[in-house]
């Protein structure tokens, strides 16, 4: 009988589908695909998310298309992301559970993300 552990042993988590090396060739295809970002972002986003990052950004071809850019690099789509994937609920799901930059936001900008939230 196989156990639980032994099968989650061999199956990679949610986004870790590539080469255990792999991950700065991830990197770069998330620049490449999408070089407006910053390289700090797009570490970032792709260490978070591993392949999952494609379906973080699926509908963004511009700049603009990442919405409100609440702190440190957390813009909307990360955050509507989170919600309809991750079940964010609020401000702290996000900062704290889901994405761990609340060590970079200030107050102001945590308010404005659970306003933006609270709003839908």
């Amino acid at each position: 009988m196989v156990n639980s552990s032994q099968i989650s042993a061999r199956s990679p988590l949610p986004g870790g589908d590539f080469v255990y090396d792999g991950l700065e060739t991830l990197i770069a295809r998330t620049q490449r695909t999408w070089p407006f970002l910053s390289g700090d972002h797009s570490r970032r986003l792709t260490s978070a998310y591993g392949t999952r990052v494609d379906d973080v950004l699926k509908t963004v071809k511009e700049p603009a298309d990442l919405g409100m850019r609440f702190g440190a690099d957390l813009t909307a789509i990360e955050v509507h992301y989170l919600i309809d994937k991750e079940w964010a609920r609020t401000a702290d799901d996000v900062l704290w559970r889901r994405s761990k930059l609340g060590l970079r936001f200030n107050d102001g900008q945590r308010m404005m993300l659970d306003r933006f939230m609270a709003a839908g």
